[in-house]
């Protein structure tokens, strides 16, 4: 379960960021687009690429990009520094937070060992999201269930407003499949749904003899341009986007730009047979205005739409209804009913190019397994973790330089089994083990049989300096780092005149 978890979550945290670079440049392209049919194919396009990117994350054929670990090998990202009061800066960096890198991080694989395996914030999270994501599509599938509920017990139109539907159909010039349409006493309002076949639900109070067939006939041609431009389904489409990735703010603004933009081109198609814009933003107020007080209708007496009680003008410029009636009124530009084909061709294109553009990019690079177990190569710009299972220190070899320039921040740990002739003698580094060195020793107290014994080494450098530890003794140590930062500080070990000393389970880690 927990592979599976932890595999799942690599792919969540690279599909969301993916998706937060998309969707940030959708929304700034529909800060920069005035017409609504292109905002409307920009969302749409948005919606698609937030739905694909898990699958493009799992299974894009393209190489994969790891920028941070480009960024930390040129230098443009220093490596962490990690105090030593840190939780870091303990024995788990030698366990499971380690991390090295693979000769080419542009064909890493997913595997058991790639970042993050076994984090429990990160688990955490992602049970958290799978059960954000469950109760949003829940919800939404509980809204499918109850319009079909509300399908199954609605009734037939009356004659005239039958009469009426077909009539606007007939000058619409509609092709068939025809939306149905039914009538509810629940609905406060019309109400369009359906993803199969599209069905308009209108409230029982509009089937009545006394609404006026004009008022009627502009909630129908409302409701039709909804549906000839598959509306609902693009509204389905935002609604399970927004579900999946719910934490994603840009979703939320595309979803209302969405439904605002739809709502501009129906009212401008349900205004056109009026060929008066003034005459159906009036009515399109009384409308709001007789809802808000809780009134019949659409009555023939339109009192209502002047009525100042009704504040439908509240919040502003906010408000939906009154940006609707300034794009009634007011509109600077020709609206498009559709855009031009260039740009039904060209934006989705691009934008879905980028989709598979950014799907390559994860956060860190796969881990090297073989690097647990061996040296660093000489050849790498930059490791995590050295591990030397054993080195022997033979008396009277020169230092050996290992093929490791010390981080600036690192930790070090060992295990010497040595003499205390030899311990005072043997330096790493260039840092003797002893306090004095081997100066300190007084040569009427050496015993030359004195057996060898363990010693455990600790050397840590962070943001308080250079500690080390001796079978939990510290050590004056001089930081030669702290004089030449610039210079680089390899790992030596000078090995004892006399005796053998031998280094076990040597672990560095940064």
């Amino acid at each position: 379960m927990w592979p599976v978890l932890d595999l799942l979550s690599r792919t969540l945290i690279d599909a969301g960021i993916a998706n937060a670079i998309l969707l940030s440049l959708v929304v700034v392209l529909m800060v920069f687009t005035r017409q609504p049919s292109r905002r409307i194919m920009l969302a749409q396009t948005g919606f698609y690429s937030a739905l694909l990117m898990l699958p493009l994350v799992v299974f894009t054929p393209l190489p994969r990009l790891y920028p941070l670990d480009w960024m930390v090998r040129n230098g443009v990202m220093p490596p962490q520094m990690l105090p030593r009061s840190s939780q870091f800066a303990t024995d788990d960096l030698l366990g499971r937070r380690f991390r090295a890198r693979l000769d080419d991080v542009g064909h890493g694989t997913h595997s058991d060992a790639e970042w993050p395996a076994g984090e429990p914030l990160i688990r955490a999270l992602t049970l958290v999201h799978l059960g954000g994501a469950t109760i949003g599509i829940g919800w939404f599938g509980l809204g499918l269930w109850g319009f079909r509920r509300l399908l199954r017990r609605s009734n037939e139109p009356s004659d005239a407003t039958r009469r009426i539907f077909d009539e606007l159909i007939a000058d619409l010039g509609r092709p068939p499949p025809y939306p149905k349409l039914r009538v509810s006493a629940w609905p406060r309002g019309p109400v369009l749904g359906g993803l199969v076949q599209p069905c308009i639900l209108i409230p029982e109070r509009l089937d009545d003899d006394d609404v006026d067939p004009n008022s009627l006939r502009l909630i129908l041609l409302h409701e039709l341009a909804h549906a000839d431009r598959s509306d609902v389904w693009f509204s389905a489409l935002a609604s399970v986007s927004q579900a999946v990735w719910f934490f994603l703010p840009h979703l939320w603004w595309l979803r209302s730009q969405l439904r605002i933009d739809q709502e501009f081109l129906a009212d401008r198609k349900a205004a056109g047979p009026i060929g008066d814009s003034t005459a159906y933003a009036q009515w399109l107020v009384g409308l709001a205005s007789v809802r808000s007080a809780g009134e019949a209708s659409a009555k023939k007496t339109q009192d209502a739409a002047g009525d100042p009680q009704f504040p439908w003008w509240k919040g502003g410029f906010k408000s939906p209804l009154l940006q609707r009636v300034a794009m009634l009124l007011y509109c600077p530009f020709r609206v498009e009913d559709h855009p031009p084909p260039w740009f039904s061709i060209v934006m989705p294109a691009l934008l879905m190019a980028i989709a598979i553009a950014v799907s390559c990019f994860r956060l860190l690079a796969p881990l090297d397994p073989s690097a647990l177990l061996h040296p660093a190569r000489p050849s790498d710009p930059l490791v995590s973790s050295l591990n030397i299972p054993q080195f022997v220190l033979v008396p009277g070899r020169p230092p050996a330089v290992l093929p490791l320039a010390l981080p600036p921040s690192f930790q070090l740990t060992a295990d010497l089994l040595a003499t205390s002739t030899a311990l005072a003698q043997i330096r790493l580094s260039d840092h003797p083990l002893t306090a004095l060195g081997e100066s300190g020793l007084d040569p009427s107290a050496l015993d030359p049989n004195e057996p060898p014994s363990w010693h455990r080494i600790y050397m840590c450098r962070n943001l308080n300096g250079l500690t080390l530890l001796v079978d939990g003794v510290p050590v004056p140590v001089d930081d030669p780092y702290d004089e030449e930062p610039d210079s680089p500080q390899w790992l030596t070990l000078a090995p004892p005149r006399d005796t053998t000393a031998i280094l076990r389970d040597l672990v560095v880690t940064w």
